[in-house]
């Protein structure tokens, strides 16, 4: 804000800054002079400006409330301390009360211009965001997005839950999601990513997108971070045939995904990509869940996204069994009803509204919630 600005002249111009806004009257021809007598009086002017109206704007935020309290008691002191150095002798007490507000304010606009915006969705909610460039982020129930963004870059971070990312198109400024480590990089295009437990999954619904490897900064030891290079659509694995599935023993290099594919990093299993239903993956848009064979474990995590009354595994013959199906989010009782009807399992309550998910053993009768 004040790069190659001279400090005495940006002194002046906090000074005149600070007179205009009680006598503009009184100084403005005075101004005036000053302003016209050399060229960089007036670049020390618009960033004194600058400052003042961020002032304004932010006045009642408890930042600028402690900056401005800082400022005054440090004008007390000069006031009282016979050591002021002469720089500050020029102006009267008001005008270095301003000038420690001036400094101050320039580094919380800083910070402030930096800080990334952060979005979030409560228990059951859906909620779309438009960013600056008219990308849009459509967040799931219980989910939470950071966004930064530059002249050089779109940086977002998904910390909690799942997002659907469409991009605009921008070459200049890599649109990058971060989550759980790991980056997913495009410059126009729409995908899904989710943080499912330990679970990283990233769905392709158009475009091109490469997935970055775990930085080493955020942990060591997980077969997730491993990764083969390989262009899209290509889904041949060293270790097997299988056109729908490719495990990807690989050595940290990118991944890069084709409309339709979806990446799974896991810490029970090596990173796969397999071809999916983009609509039954995005189906949560609609308020649906949809799954196919997966195990219990995983669906359970995924209703938990979407209700209070949490759900618990309780062993791991439970944990075993598979489902596939069609629930509403939010339908805790449609969706255990039909696990204690097709399953070995049985539902217990607890005091705390939670439900305990047993195995059910032949001939005994099945609890209800």
């Amino acid at each position: 804000m004040t790069d190659g600005i001279d400090s005495e002249r940006l002194e002046q111009a906090i000074a005149w800054r600070v007179r205009l806004a009680e006598s503009p009257e009184l100084y403005a021809e005075e101004f005036s002079s000053w302003l016209a007598r050399h060229p960089d009086n007036y670049d020390a002017w618009r960033s004194a400006q600058a400052s003042w109206d961020f002032l304004g704007e932010h006045a009642t935020s408890p930042a600028v409330v402690c900056l401005r309290r800082a400022a005054l008691s440090y004008a007390s002191n000069a006031a009282q301390s016979q050591a002021v150095s002469p720089r500050f002798r020029r102006f009267p007490v008001w005008v270095a009360t301003a000038a420690v507000i001036f400094v101050a304010v320039s580094a919380l606009t800083a910070w402030y211009l930096q800080r990334p915006d952060t979005y979030r969705t409560a228990l059951g909610e859906r909620r779309v965001v438009t960013l600056a460039d008219d990308s849009q982020i459509t967040l799931d129930s219980s989910s939470e997005v950071k966004v930064r963004y530059s002249a050089n870059a779109r940086a977002l971070t998904l910390v909690r839950g799942q997002a659907r990312f469409d991009v605009t198109h921008d070459v200049e400024r890599p649109f990058t999601v971060t989550a759980n480590g790991r980056r997913v990089v495009a410059t126009g295009t729409a995908f899904d990513v989710d943080l499912l437990g330990s679970d990283f999954l990233v769905t392709l619904i158009e475009g091109h997108v490469l997935v970055l490897p775990q930085s080493k900064s955020t942990g060591s030891g997980e077969r997730a971070s491993a990764t083969r290079a390989r262009p899209p659509g290509d889904l041949s694995s060293s270790g097997g045939s299988g056109a729908d599935m490719a495990a990807l023993p690989g050595d940290g290099s990118p991944i890069a995904l084709d409309v339709g594919q979806q990446l799974v990093m896991s810490l029970r299993a090596a990173p796969r990509v397999t071809h999916v239903d983009v609509e039954r993956v995005m189906a949560w848009e609609r308020g649906n869940v949809v799954f196919n064979d997966e195990p219990l474990t995983s669906v359970v995590e995924r209703m938990n996204r979407y209700t209070s009354r949490r759900i618990v595994v309780a062993d791991e013959r439970v944990a075993a069994l598979r489902i596939s199906g069609v629930f509403h989010v939010g339908d805790v009782r449609g969706f255990v009803s039909t696990l204690t009807s097709y399953l070995p399992v049985k539902a217990q309550e607890h005091p705390d509204g939670s439900l305990l998910m047993t195995y059910q053993e032949a001939g005994s009768p099945p609890l209800t919630p």
